[in-house]
């Protein structure tokens, strides 16, 4: 699977937070994170789902197919080589 990654440009200096177009819609990836911390959020116009992990922070919305994904500070180059990994290994 070829990952489609953007950086994201926000007003905290140095943020680490990428945004990735998926084959699949957020449901579909939402039922992928497995052992991870989820929540989905009915409450707006677009319902959205959040997911956390080892300081690894994914934000989404249920019927789109793009997420945007936070990474720790302290080491959030080998985080996003792993979520990135992941990612392939587990979304077709």
């Amino acid at each position: 699977m070829q990952i489609d990654v953007k950086k994201v440009e926000n007003c905290f200096a140095g943020s680490r937070s990428y945004e990735y177009k998926l084959p699949i819609d957020g449901e579909c990836f939402f039922e992928l994170l497995d052992g991870w911390e989820k929540k989905e959020h009915h409450k707006y116009r677009r319902p959205l789902f959040t997911a956390d992990r080892d300081g690894v922070n994914i934000k989404g919305i249920l019927k789109a197919n793009t997420i945007k994904v936070s990474f720790p500070a302290a080491n959030w180059e080998a985080a996003k080589e792993s979520f990135e990994s992941w990612l392939v290994d587990n979304v077709e």
